[in-house]
């Protein structure tokens, strides 16, 4: 009953004038300037969200922090799609690695290739014995690694480097030797006041050998090469060494120059170098020991001729 009289009604002429809405044509042109905007923005957002995959700039909150993650404490040594480093490169390493294994080799990686692990040792053999430093990431960072690794996926190989910033003036491809040595032996001080080599690495070449808190740097050269040596000059990886340099980066140049007396130090032999300071240091230990002889010989001479000579008075006194 109620839905045919509404119905009737609204076939009145009565109840069509009551269901049509007047047009006012000022209300539209109110209403244009707000609705493009509104439009704009609207497709905006829909081409950022289809594109923002593609272009690698959205991640998963894990893989964001792993990410960070990777840029403080493994990139050092490790790219994701640059090639080797120090280290192997990481893209595509979650789908080639059991997940636990990787795990096991970012938490405690120091356990892991002493472990005898068959894999671990055709790393230390690729990569010329290079073992990975204990970073004490935790098991849920590495967690975060990971997932970062694995939204990264496998760049394309043809992926072009960044460019350098126009103030910061590439390195030379060649660096000088001499200048090198300076800078290890602190003769020459690095421009940003980090410490000298010399103060914790003994290398040849270098009078006096050098300090003995660090490795022998005499054949890294030879053991590493360039592309073992140029990221450890740049960014310091070790535990020991971050807390010296991270403040105070060697400067392209000067990573260059060190670079050419690692070269020419590795060319020396270092054997003889070697002998030599033996040798001296035997031939001032005898000389010390022949001397101290002669002196404490004089001086119990000396002591000893009073005692004699009371010792012999009374006998004589009576014969």
């Amino acid at each position: 009953m109620v839905a045919g009289t509404f119905k009737g009604f609204a076939g009145t002429s009565a109840g069509s004038e009551l269901f049509i809405i007047p047009h006012d044509p000022h209300r539209e042109r109110r209403a244009a300037p707000v609705r493009k905007p509104l439009w704009a923005i609207f497709i905006l957002s829909c081409a950022c969200a289809f594109a923002a995959p593609a272009l690698g700039v959205h991640l998963p909150p894990p893989a964001e922090r792993g990410e960070g993650i990777f840029q403080q404490k493994c990139s050092a040594c490790h790219t994701v799609g640059g090639g080797r480093s120090v280290g192997p490169d990481l893209a595509g390493v979650t789908s080639t690695r059991d997940r636990a294994w990787l795990v096991r080799i970012i938490t405690a990686p120091g356990a892991f290739f002493d472990s005898g692990d068959p894999e671990a040792k055709k790393l230390l053999e690729e990569f010329r014995g290079i073992r990975m430093p204990d970073l004490k990431i935790t098991a849920e960072e590495a967690d975060a690694i990971l997932a970062y690794l694995a939204a990264a996926g496998t760049p394309p190989a043809t992926a072009a480097k960044p460019a350098p910033s126009p103030g910061e003036a590439p390195a030379p491809k060649t660096g000088d030797p001499e200048i090198g040595r300076t800078l290890f032996s602190g003769t020459s001080r690095f421009l940003n006041g980090g410490a000298a080599c010399v103060a914790c690495h003994a290398i040849s070449g270098l009078p006096g050998g050098g300090g003995t808190l660090g490795p022998d740097l005499s054949q890294t050269y030879a053991g590493y090469g360039e592309e073992g040596i140029t990221p450890v000059l740049a960014a310091f990886p070790f535990p020991s060494m971050k807390p010296v340099y991270d403040a105070r980066p060697l400067t392209p140049e000067e990573q260059a120059h060190l670079k050419a007396f690692l070269r020419v130090s590795a060319q020396r032999e270092p054997s003889g170098e070697k002998g030599w300071f033996l040798l001296l240091g035997l031939g001032g230990f005898l000389l010390v020991t022949g001397i101290a002889h002669i002196v404490w010989r004089k001086r119990l001479s000396e002591v000893r001729r009073p005692l004699l000579r009371r010792a012999a008075g009374p006998g004589r006194g009576d014969g």
